[in-house]
């Protein structure tokens, strides 16, 4: 039996991100947590996005996510989350910051211990409507901004799975010139993250030929047209950005092909 799934609403185009005020107010979100990490502060590009999302809608700014997202993170960023009386998270940043995004959005409509929602507890069951996520991606790796999962080291010290349809961000602003000027080590190893998505969904036995056209599409657009290399050689072609974006967005698409393993 197959599973066809696509889930997310994507908005995809250099320049993207500049239309994420609107986006917020379509889904009623009027004071949203940020959670990114203090490298992107750093840099300015937090502040960049702020001015995009205006004045009426400042957002509460958490800047605390580890390499490696951690339940202790998650549990910081919830007690700001209410503290501040937020209602929608906006995740900036590359995985680590969608999988955090994501748990503290499941973490403030749900009770108890985060590890009871892990998909190897069965918790996935368990799992309803979140507070509404909208995701920002500035790497071109995880394609962590329209999947289903997100990754996290327990208080126990497991690095357990949370797999729900509920965590999916209602909206992803994919825009590529987010991405322009990251080093090149960092290029190849989000870019080789994208790629190797794309080949296992589609070696997966699981039956979604759409999935496979998806993952074929993103490994053409990496490795046969040359736009990983090309992004690693030269940090501020556009359009090699762009095409490897797309191939991470696809890798993650691509993995709904194995819908069925998290569905209750």
């Amino acid at each position: 039996m197959a599973t066809l799934t696509f889930m997310t609403h994507t908005i995809f185009d250099h320049g993207a991100s500049h239309r994420l005020g609107r986006v917020v107010a379509q889904h009623g979100i009027e004071r949203p947590l940020l959670c990114t990490d203090r490298g992107l502060v750093d840099l300015g590009m937090v502040s960049e996005l702020v001015a995009a999302l205006g004045n009426e809608r400042a957002p509460t700014i958490f800047d605390g996510t580890p390499e490696n997202p951690t339940q202790a993170a998650v549990e910081e960023a919830t007690a700001v989350y209410r503290e501040a009386g937020c209602d929608g998270v906006v995740a900036f940043g590359g995985g680590s910051s969608m999988d955090l995004a994501k748990a503290v959005a499941l973490a403030v409509t749900h009770e108890g211990d985060l590890l009871g929602y892990t998909a190897g507890l069965g918790g996935t069951a368990r799992i309803g409507p979140v507070a509404p996520l909208v995701a920002i991606p500035t790497t071109a790796g995880t394609g962590s901004e329209v999947s289903s999962g997100a990754v996290i080291i327990m208080t126990n010290g497991e690095k357990l799975i949370l797999a729900s349809r509920h965590l999916v961000p209602r909206t992803a602003v994919c825009d590529p010139s987010l991405t322009v000027g990251l080093p090149p080590r960092l290029t190849a190893a989000t870019g080789m993250d994208a790629m190797t998505h794309c080949i296992e969904a589609l070696l997966s036995p699981e039956v979604n030929p759409p999935a496979e056209a998806v993952a074929c599409d993103g490994i053409e657009r990496g490795i046969r047209e040359g736009n990983l290399r090309r992004a690693v050689e030269d940090g501020s072609d556009k359009d090699a950005r762009w095409h490897m974006m797309m191939a991470a967005t696809e890798g993650a698409m691509a993995f709904s092909k194995g819908w069925v393993q998290f569905t209750p």
